[in-house]
Parts: structure tokens; C-alpha cells; sequence
């Protein structure tokens, strides 16, 4: 119970109409109970601050949506990233063994193999580079 009212007091809400009269009995010089009045205005009070932190949580809430919303996007955005490392990795790898087999190719002796061998190797590389962004396995 509020400090301002006595807890041995007998209180009553007054209805939006019980507090009409009062004020008309009030101006017709009746006394009014300064507890009800008083009671009245902290319970109007409380109204006005629940709608308040209503309207608070509500924005609280829609706020709260939206960054679950933009970091589900840059989930997606650095899953994206991830996977074009990946067929960057795999295509740096498949280039780097290209390199050493034409490495090996220089070092025979015989020509005719060396020849052979850099002709498929160059197709090798054609083909990576031919490769599809998305295709990580290939």
C-alpha cells in the first residue's frame, strides 16, 4: 500500500463517475477525502507507467528482432565467404601441383615425355581455370 495512505484506512476505488461527483461536491463545497483522491492519482500514475513500459517492451522486442534478422545475414554473408575459400583453396592447391609436375616435366631428359606431358598439364590448367566459382570439388 502506498506510504501516503494509513493501512488501517479504509480504501475505495473510485469509479471515473464516483470522482466526477466528488469534484461537483467539492465545488459545491462538500469535503473530499484526500486518501480516495490521492489513491486515485497513484493508481492513475501506475496506469500511465504500465503503458509506458508496454510500449518500452514492444520496441525492445522489435529491436531484438531485428538484429536476430541482420545476424542471420551475415551468418549467410560469412558462410558465402567460407565457401569461396574453400574453392580458392582447392584451386590454389590443384595449381600448385600443376606447377611441380611441369617442375618434373623440365627435369627429364627425355623430350618427346616432356612434351607430352607439358601438353596435358597445360590442359590441366585450362580446366582449373575453367572451373565454376561455386564448384569446390572439381
Amino acid at each position: 500500500m502506498p506510504e501516503c495512505v494509513p493501512p488501517d484506512s479504509s480504501v475505495h476505488i473510485l469509479s471515473p463517475a464516483a470522482r466526477r461527483s466528488a469534484a461537483i461536491g467539492a465545488a459545491s463545497g462538500d469535503v473530499v477525502d484526500l486518501r480516495r483522491y490521492r489513491l486515485a492519482r497513484l493508481i492513475r500514475d501506475a496506469g500511465r507507467q504500465q503503458g509506458e513500459l508496454a510500449r518500452l517492451m514492444r520496441e525492445s522486442a522489435h529491436e531484438r528482432t531485428q538484429l536476430a534478422e541482420a545476424l542471420q545475414g551475415a551468418q549467410r554473408h560469412l558462410a558465402s565467404i567460407a565457401d569461396s575459400y574453400k574453392v580458392l583453396l582447392v584451386r590454389l592447391k590443384r595449381e600448385k601441383d600443376f606447377r611441380d609436375a611441369c617442375q618434373e616435366a623440365a627435369e627429364l631428359e627425355d623430350l618427346d615425355e616432356m612434351i607430352r606431358r607439358r601438353d596435358a598439364l597445360a590442359l590441366e590448367l585450362e580446366a582449373i581455370r575453367r572451373t565454376p566459382r561455386g564448384a569446390a570439388g572439381a
